[in-house]
């Protein structure tokens, strides 16, 4: 099967916003010195990210000065994980993160809300959304595949299914996948297996299906280790945010309205042919390392220009982890306390 390569993981990011200065001719500081419209000093603003190709809208906006025209220098904070960026954004030590929407994220919120206190976050736009073939399929060995065992999603009922991280969007992806086959959540045994190590643990057959990211799809079919057994379950359902601290938005409005019309317009540049852009491409390159051909054939992170959260998507979400037993409030979230509803 021909696949499009979708590369998720990043190895750095580097900042291109500078601040420009200069003096009007009655010695005070212009705030047009050079004539393009641009602020003469940009107010930073620490940004954090986990290095995907989803943070596409980041990179853009640095680069074709976005940020910049509303007064901001991006400082990406390059974290490990989605828990701790929530953590991290939530305290202040981040004014804008990015990441999963799952488990502890609907848990601050309930916590915060079960005290009686605000929010310290709000999820104010989409990070990405997916549409078939997505980004992390179902796969299952090439060699117990075109043995004739594991053909369907329901040859893999009573087994044995990976996923990376339990209590995020993957295994709410795996939900869904399992669910289009025909089967339940509680049909297989999920067990936690890196990506890296996926399909040496489907080759000793450890494993009989796991939740695969790019690039290790791709990898492990160019070995003829793995086959794609279901890429189509999901159609944009929105499994990650960008948010920020209420507390930074509520001292800083005219910035926080800026970051968000810079983001949606970087979004709306990717969305309007920036995939394909040799200029564009070139900035993914830039921040991802991965080679401008490669993104170009990629089976790329869709997104919203105008920033509409799919709430019922993650109105889904939480009913599916609360079946799990891993929230840990009672009822439902009024959304609207701490995501942009309109």
């Amino acid at each position: 099967m021909k696949r499009r390569i979708l590369v998720l993981f990043a190895m750095m990011a580097v900042l291109a916003a500078a601040a420009c200065g200069g003096e009007d001719d009655d010695g005070e500081q212009s705030s047009n010195p050079d004539g393009t419209g641009k602020p003469a000093e940009l107010t930073q603003v620490t940004v954090g990210y986990i290095p995907f190709l989803i943070d596409a809208p980041f990179f853009v906006g640095i680069e074709k000065g976005y940020f910049a025209d509303e007064g901001l220098e991006l400082k990406l904070e390059r974290i490990a994980g989605g828990a701790d960026m929530l953590l991290q954004t939530a305290a202040g030590n981040f004014d804008i993160g990015s990441g999963g929407i799952g488990v502890s994220l609907f848990n601050a919120a309930g916590a915060a809300i079960k005290s009686g206190k605000e929010v310290p976050f709000e999820v104010v736009a989409p990070l990405h959304h997916e549409k078939a073939p997505v980004a992390t399929p179902l796969v299952v060995s090439k060699e117990r595949y075109d043995s004739g065992e594991l053909t369907r999603v329901s040859d893999l009922k009573g087994k044995k299914v990976s996923i990376n991280a339990p209590g995020a969007s993957i295994e709410y992806w795996l939900y869904r996948a399992l669910k289009a086959g025909g089967l339940k959540y509680t049909d297989v045994t999920v067990v936690t297996v890196s990506f890296a190590e996926v399909s040496a643990a489907l080759k000793n057959k450890s494993i009989d299906g796991a939740m695969l990211g790019e690039p290790f799809t791709t990898l492990g079919e160019d070995q003829g280790l793995v086959r794609v057994l279901s890429e189509d379950f999901v159609n944009g359902d929105q499994p990650t945010g960008v948010y920020w601290n209420r507390a930074w938005a509520k001292k800083n409005p005219e910035l926080a309205a800026g970051f968000l019309r810079a983001y949606l317009k970087a979004v709306a540049d990717l969305e309007n042919g920036g995939w394909q852009d040799p200029a564009t491409l070139a900035i993914l390159e830039k921040y991802t390392q991965v080679p401008a051909d490669v993104i170009k054939r990629a089976a790329r992170p869709y997104n919203d220009p105008q920033g509409k959260l799919n709430l019922e998507g993650f109105r889904d979400q939480e009913r599916f982890f609360r079946g799990l037993g891993l929230l840990t409030y009672d009822g439902e979230l009024d959304f609207s306390l701490f995501m942009k509803t309109k």
